[in-house]
């Protein structure tokens, strides 16, 4: 029955019951006698309007502790669950921040190593350089100590240079020559002789290297390009006997060159040189340009 239920439904529920469990119909059922005594019992309450109000209000109130109970539950659950989350979520960030840890002094430890590995290979590298470049030394002092390559000695290397013009403007003065040609190397002098198309040039270097580049390199201007050609290798000093030599102050051999002028040095240099380009234009017939 419903806790709304009127009299009548009561009755009718009663007798129906009370059918089954009638002690007539159940002899020496002791159980049956005891249920039939309840059922009148409860008919009983029911049937008087204050016993049954006041069973109704137990059985609302039961009704509620059973909701409240219900909800209290499930928000105690909903909490459990929230507050089980929360631990585990710090014991991830935890264990996050351990590993995070333990990463970070991992390869703090590696790159200590790395560097000390680093420092011990650049130290076995600089000391067997250093053992290399002691033997090298004892092996050839002198040519560890002087370059003596002769294509930077200073002396006259020429180079002729030839060209051809179709109008009468003349593209190359003895400045213009000395212009392009002093970029690859120092020059000792510069002749140039134009003779209706056709001009030629000599141009005397220091070094051999100058010499050799302008050979290789010089090409003049688009419009009238040159021909650039070696005259005459570097001279060689075919003295066999040693200059004599004076003792120096300091008990060290000093030749007789280093007693004279320096001035004198280069003028004789100088004069020796002009006679040489006079030789060699007297012999292609070229005459210097004033």
């Amino acid at each position: 029955l419903s806790i709304e239920a009127s009299e009548s439904e009561i009755k009718k529920a009663f007798r129906k019951k009370a059918l089954k469990c009638h002690p007539d119909k159940n002899p020496g059922n002791p159980a049956a006698a005891y249920e039939f005594d309840q059922l009148k019992k409860i008919l009983e309450i029911l049937l008087d309007p204050g016993s049954r109000a006041a069973y109704d209000r137990v059985l609302k109130g039961r009704k509620l502790a059973a909701l409240r109970q219900r909800e209290t539950s499930a928000k105690t659950q909903k909490l459990r669950h929230a507050l089980e989350r929360r631990e585990q979520d710090v014991r991830n960030r935890v264990s996050d921040e351990e590993r995070f840890a333990r990463e970070i002094r991992r390869l703090e430890e590696e790159g200590v190593q790395l560097i000390a590995d680093e420092l011990e290979r650049l130290n076995q590298q600089t000391k067997q350089e250093r053992a290399d470049a002691s033997r090298v030394a004892a092996e050839a002092p002198e040519k560890a100590a002087v370059d003596t390559s002769d294509n930077r000695k200073e002396g006259s290397f020429k180079v002729k240079v030839r060209w051809s013009i179709t109008d009468s403007e003349d593209f190359y003065t003895k400045d213009k020559i000395h212009t392009l040609f002093y970029k690859w190397g120092e020059l000792n002098a510069v002749v140039l002789k134009q003779k209706g198309s056709k001009g030629t040039a000599l141009v005397d270097y220091k070094t051999k290297d100058g010499a050799e580049m302008a050979c290789q390199f010089e090409c003049g201007l688009p419009e009238c390009p040159l021909t650039v050609t070696e005259l005459i290798p570097a001279p060689t000093p075919a003295s066999s006997t040693p200059a004599p030599t004076i003792p120096g102050v300091y008990g060290a051999a000093t030749t007789r060159k280093d007693f004279e002028s320096l001035a004198d040095m280069e003028k004789r240099r100088r004069n020796e040189r002009a006679s040489l380009i006079q030789e060699m234009l007297r012999s292609d017939g070229v005459e210097q340009d004033t």
